[in-house]
This record gives C-alpha cells, structure tokens and sequence, in this order.
C-alpha cells in the first residue's frame, strides 16, 4: 500500500532528513517523544525514502545558515 500512496502522491525527488542530534535534543509540546523514536523514525525513513524512488540528502549538524546553504545547494547545483 506505501508503494501506491508513494507513487500517487510525488513530492520533489530530493528529501532533505535531520538526524537525530543527542546534544540539542529536548522533548517539548511539539516533540513529545524521546530520543529512542526519533532515532527509530529516522532509521525508517532513511530506509523508505529510496524505496518510493527519493534521494535523501542528510542535513549536516551544523548551525542554522549553514543548513540553509546546505539546502539550497543541493536544491541549486
């Protein structure tokens, strides 16, 4: 069935994931599961991703503007 919803519903072909980063990890309103799943969810991803015909593109663990030229270089070059 992922395969289906995959192929019927394209986003651009290049998925940009953030891994789970230990130092700056917080658990707040917005992210109310621990550590464990987001690194089972990254895990998941990484692994889906291609199978739907993506390319994954790991942001670094950098600061903010160097992430956006990150994303923007991948997007431009």
């Amino acid at each position: 069935m992922i395969e289906k919803l995959g192929r019927s519903h394209r986003y651009h072909r290049r998925v940009f994931l953030a891994p789970p980063w230990p130092e700056i990890y917080v658990q707040d309103a917005e992210r109310r599961h621990g550590l464990a799943a987001a690194i089972s969810e990254y895990s998941r991803l990484l692994e889906v991703y291609p199978s739907l015909g993506y390319e994954v593109s790991i942001l670094p663990k950098t600061g903010v503007e160097q992430r956006v030229d990150f994303v923007l270089s991948m997007l431009v070059g």
